[in-house]
C-alpha cells in the first residue's frame, strides 16, 4: 500500500510540473541508468577477470613429455622364476563338452603356466636354551652363549624388528596400521607400545652405527643443509638435516640458529655448506654455496607479484646473469683457465654492481639487498668444480620426514625423537649407499645386542 501510495503522490507532482521540468527529470534518469549500466558492466568485467584468474591458479599443469615409452623402446615382460618350489598337474578324465571318456594324451597342446604368490606368514617361536657347565679349572659355572639369532632378553625377534624399522620409517606407516599388519598377515599380536619401545631399543643399540655416518660427514667435501618443522610431544621443534650423495644424518632439535650446524659439524669443518639463504648457515664451513633454485623461485614469484616494468626489468636481468654462470660452469673444461677466470669475474662483478642498485619496489629492494650480503657465495660451484648450485638434493631427503609428520605427531619423547633420528639416518644412508637395509639393520643389532662394539659399517664420504 505505502508504495502504491508514493506511486500515486508522485504522478501527481509530475502532472503539476512544467515540461522542462518533465524533459529535464527524464534527462536525469536516463544518466542515472546509463551510469548503473556502466557499473554493472565494470562490476561484470572484474568477476569474469577474477574467475579467470581462479582458473589460470587451478588449472593443471601441462605435462612435461607425454606419457607412455619413448619410440624404439623395447617392451618389457616380467621375468621368469629362475626356480620352480612346487608344479600342480591338471589332467581330465572326461571331455568337458560331450562327456567321452575316451581321451588320449595330445602333448602339442600342453599349457604351462607359472604363478609367484606370497606363502601366507605365520609365528614361530624359539626357545633358547643355555645350557649350564660346572669348569673345574675355573671353579665357575659356565652358561652357553647366545644363539646366531637370537636377541638377549628380547620378546620380538630380529626380523620382525627389521620389519617394523621399514614400514614405520620406509613406508610411512602409523603404529596403529603396523600394529594391525602384524596380526592380520603374521598372526603376530603385539601393542603399539610394545613397537614403539622396540624402536627405542633398536635405536639405543644401533648408535655406534651412526656414529660411524657423523664421523663420514664431518670428514666429506661437501655437505647439504636444510630444516623442516617437527614436534616433541606437541612442542615446536627443528628437523634438520645433513647430506651428500652418499651420506644422511638427522638431528632434532629446539633451536633454528647455527648452534645445531656447529654442533653436528664442529666450528673446524674445512668443507663448503650448500644451504638456502638462512642466517644460521653463515660462517660454517669453509665455503658456502647458496642455493640459486631458491633465488629464482623468489625471484618468479615477486615478478608474478609485481607487473610493473621496472620489475620485469630488474628479473629479466638477475636471471640473465645466473643464465650466464650456468652456461659458464657447463663450458668449465672446454675453455681456458685465465679465460675462465675472467669470465668468472665478469659476472661477480654484474652480480656486484645488480645488488648495488636502486629499486623503487619493496620486493627487490629485499632482494638486492640479500645479494649484497650474499653475492660471494652464489657463485661458489664456479670456484670448486663439481660442487652443486642448488640445495635440491637437501630437500629429497628430507621430504621422507615431511612425509612421516603429515601421518602421525612426530614423537611423543625424546627417546622416540633420538631413535628416529638413528634409525632414519641409517636407513636413508644405506639407500644413497645402495646397500640392503634389512640385512643391515639385523646383522647390526644383532651383534651389537649380543655385546660386540665393532660397527659393521663401511661407508664412502662423496
Amino acid at each position: 500500500m505505502s508504495d502504491a501510495r508514493e506511486q500515486i503522490e508522485r504522478t501527481g507532482l509530475l502532472l503539476t510540473e512544467s515540461k522542462e521540468e518533465l524533459v529535464e527529470e527524464i534527462l536525469r534518469l536516463r544518466r542515472e541508468l546509463r551510469e548503473l549500466k556502466e557499473r554493472l558492466e565494470e562490476s561484470a568485467a572484474k568477476e569474469e577477470e577474477r574467475k579467470a584468474r581462479q582458473y589460470e591458479r587451478r588449472k593443471p599443469k601441462t605435462r612435461w613429455k607425454k606419457l607412455g615409452a619413448p619410440i624404439g623402446h623395447h617392451g618389457a615382460t616380467r621375468p621368469k622364476p629362475d626356480h620352480i618350489d612346487k608344479t600342480i598337474e591338471q589332467h581330465l578324465d572326461f571331455c568337458p563338452e560331450c562327456g567321452s571318456a575316451k581321451l588320449s594324451t595330445c602333448a602339442s597342446a600342453t599349457e604351462e603356466h607359472i604363478q609367484e604368490d606370497i606363502i601366507p606368514a605365520r609365528v614361530e617361536v624359539t626357545k633358547f636354551v643355555h645350557h649350564g657347565y660346572w669348569c673345574p679349572c675355573c671353579q665357575k659355572v659356565k652358561v652357553a652363549g647366545y644363539a646366531p639369532e637370537e636377541v638377549p632378553y628380547g620378546y620380538l625377534g630380529p626380523n620382525v624388528l627389521v620389519l617394523i624399522i621399514r614400514m614405520k620409517y620406509h613406508q610411512g606407516l602409523s603404529y596403529e596400521k603396523v600394529q594391525q599388519f602384524l596380526e592380520s598377515f603374521c598372526s603376530l599380536k603385539v601393542t603399539q607400545s610394545a613397537l614403539a619401545q622396540a624402536l627405542q631399543r633398536l635405536g639405543r643399540w644401533l648408535q655406534v652405527e651412526e656414529s660411524v655416518v657423523l664421523a663420514a660427514i664431518r670428514a666429506s667435501p661437501y655437505v647439504h643443509i636444510d630444516e623442516t618443522g617437527w614436534k616433541i610431544a606437541g612442542r615446536g621443534h627443528w628437523l634438520w638435516d645433513f647430506v651428500n650423495k652418499r651420506l644422511a644424518l638427522y638431528r632434532i632439535r629446539r633451536s633454528r640458529g647455527r648452534i645445531v650446524p656447529i654442533e653436528v659439524l664442529t666450528k673446524d669443518y674445512s668443507g663448503n655448506v650448500i644451504s638456502d639463504f638462512l642466517s644460521a648457515y653463515d660462517k660454517i664451513g669453509k665455503l658456502r654455496q647458496r642455493c640459486l633454485v631458491h633465488l629464482r623461485r623468489e625471484m618468479k614469484r615477486v615478478r608474478e607479484l609485481d607487473t610493473s616494468a621496472e620489475s620485469q626489468q630488474a628479473y629479466r636481468h638477475l636471471k640473465r646473469i645466473l643464465d650466464d654462470a650456468r652456461r659458464l660452469d657447463e663450458r668449465r673444461y672446454k675453455i681456458e683457465a685465465k679465460i675462465f677466470i675472467r669470465r668468472l669475474r665478469k659476472i661477480e662483478n654484474r652480480l656486484f654492481e645488480f645488488a648495488t642498485e636502486t629499486f623503487a619496489t619493496k620486493h627487490w629492494q629485499r632482494i638486492s639487498a640479500r645479494m649484497l650480503k650474499y653475492y660471494r657465495e652464489m657463485l661458489t660451484f664456479l670456484k670448486v668444480p663439481g660442487l652443486p648450485s642448488d640445495n635440491n638434493h637437501a630437500e629429497r631427503m628430507i621430504r621422507p620426514n615431511v612425509i612421516f609428520r603429515k601421518i602421525s605427531f612426530q614423537n611423543m619423547s625424546v627417546k622416540g625423537a633420538r631413535a628416529h633420528e638413528v634409525l632414519m639416518s641409517l636407513l636413508q644412508t644405506l639407500r644413497l649407499q645402495n646397500m640392503e637395509s634389512s640385512v643391515f639393520f639385523k646383522r647390526a643389532y644383532l651383534s651389537h645386542r649380543q655385546g660386540r662394539q665393532e660397527s659393521l659399517l663401511q661407508l664412502g664420504t662423496a
